[in-house]
């Protein structure tokens, strides 16, 4: 992937600067980032290619540093407007889509798990 590195990418950068898309709805009270099957794209990166202002613009209660549910609805939204952007900022967008269509079919959101 370009935009978007699994867990054991990650862990071998050696860096938490990283922004956790994690299936389904995170458990506050176990409390486990990093999951195998997460995905994590890094904070300079989320910045340079405008997914926080997109994500900030369609999402009302969207936390950088914090913890946000995106539904499928919400997904589909955030997609079409990537899409008519265009750029680097839709080829990240759609690079993820199949690991968030994944997540749909068993969860009702996932979540972003911010700095």
């Amino acid at each position: 992937m370009k935009y978007f590195l699994n867990e054991d990418e990650r862990k071998k950068t050696n860096s938490t600067c990283y922004h956790e898309f994690a299936k389904g709805e995170w458990d506050e009270d176990a409390c486990v980032f990093w999951k195998n099957d997460s995905l994590n794209i890094h904070d300079d990166l989320l910045i340079s290619l405008k997914l926080d202002a997109l994500l900030t613009s369609m999402i009302d209660d969207y936390d950088p540093v914090g913890v946000t549910k995106i539904s499928k609805e919400q997904w589909e939204k955030i997609y079409a407007k990537a899409e008519e952007i265009g750029g680097d900022l839709f080829e990240a967008v759609n690079e993820i889509t199949p690991w968030v269509e994944d997540n749909f079919r068993e969860n009702e959101v996932f979540t972003i798990l911010g700095l």
